[in-house]
């Protein structure tokens, strides 16, 4: 008779289980067994902010299913992330061996709320239990699982049902699960000690370890859609002016395609001491825990917004090409801000209007809404 539990969540097979290197645990005897029943395999591969807040869909999962073994499948770039979420088991990346792995896996249930073919091709080619919730594919075109389904492939297929939504991505997504969209709950993210150490550390030694209270601006936006966020201009006038009202240290947060714009940002307050870059080059849990060691963040609809919420970091965010009201507050943790006058906010492009809507917004409100957001 073998001593191993092989339907613990914690078994890996090739390796001890952390609780056997922790403690010396052993299966026959071990407290920490946790033992799973149905087999769910998660299929996520867009934008790495996407991902993340699809993180919020699983608590939601976990309770329609019997003590779930949750697997997400993912693209290379969010692998580190998902690592981070609590109620995964495994992260399986989009590769030629982890689809091998995907289609061994012995699911009892494929999630796959994506509306792109791969995503649907794999969902339908993996073998499981039950047909996938959300989309497959059937004789080569996406096929959505039920009629709140039906609804996300329209608003993807028609603008004008897109810029009507008033239902928040989550909820979107709950109504597509059959899961209660009344009480979204947040993204979580487990942050490493050794990484919070580093980041406290490193921001200490930014501004000579000062008590003062600390506000990360993410000054990027990505490269498909610019006009999510202010340009340099914009975010120098913000910083001056906000200085001049509150008594604070500014982090300018970002990663390698922010280089350029924060240095600009950083000439033109020519060596202000209490505003510091502090772009994260390596990783993603990187720039989430740097994130953990602030009081307040300012950005656009991008991947910051979305650590900002599994970090329950208060946020005032612009919007202008993409739906802000497919980003929840969250209790009022986001405020979100665009330019009300226009009709072309939603646009998912970048219009080349001198009057848009970034230039629009007014930066005199962006800073009084900060400075009454940001923790005593």
């Amino acid at each position: 008779m073998t001593r191993i539990s092989f339907n613990c969540r914690h078994y890996r097979a090739s390796k001890p289980c952390v609780f056997n290197k922790q403690d010396g645990s052993e299966c026959p005897s071990c407290s920490h067994v946790s033992i799973y029943r149905d087999r769910i395999l998660f299929v996520k591969l867009d934008a790495i902010g996407d991902v993340l807040r699809s993180a919020s869909l699983l608590p939601c999962i976990v309770a329609r299913h019997n003590a779930p073994y949750i697997g997400w499948l993912t693209r290379a770039e969010s692998v580190e992330l998902v690592k981070m979420m609590s109620y995964v088991d495994e992260v399986i990346q989009l590769s030629d061996v982890g689809l091998l792995r995907a289609t061994t896996g012995g699911w009892d249930h494929v999630y796959s709320l994506s509306n792109d073919l791969t995503s649907a091709a794999i969902a339908t080619a993996v073998p499981a239990c039950h047909p996938p919730v959300g989309f497959s594919v059937e004789r080569g075109i996406i096929k959505p699982s039920n009629d709140a389904a039906r609804v996300w492939l329209e608003m993807a297929a028609f603008d004008r049902l897109k810029r009507q939504n008033a239902a928040s991505y989550q909820a979107l997504m709950l109504r597509i699960i059959g899961a209660d969209e009344t009480k979204i709950p947040r993204p979580t993210l487990n942050v490493p000690d050794p990484l919070r150490i580093d980041a406290a550390a490193r921001v200490g030694k930014l501004f000579a370890r000062s008590a003062r209270r600390r506000i990360a601006i993410n000054v990027g936006s990505g490269r498909r859609w610019p006009k999510k966020m202010l340009d340099g201009q914009q975010i120098v006038q913000f910083i001056r002016q906000l200085r001049r009202r509150v008594d604070v240290d500014v982090l300018m947060v970002g990663g390698n395609a922010e280089v350029a714009k924060t240095r600009a940002i950083i000439n033109a307050l020519a060596g202000e001491p209490r505003v510091q870059p502090a772009l994260t080059m390596r990783s993603v849990p990187e720039f989430v825990a740097l994130l953990s060691q602030v009081d307040m963040l300012f950005c656009g609809d991008t991947l910051a917004l979305h650590i900002a919420t599994a970090l329950e970091l208060p946020t005032v965010a612009v919007f202008g090409p993409t739906s802000a009201a497919e980003i929840p507050d969250f209790d009022g943790l986001i405020s979100k801000v665009m330019v009300p006058e226009l009709d072309c906010l939603g646009c998912y492009g970048d219009c080349e209007k001198l009057r848009n809507c970034m230039s629009l917004l007014d930066i005199d409100q962006l800073v009084e809404l900060t400075v009454q957001r940001l923790p005593a």
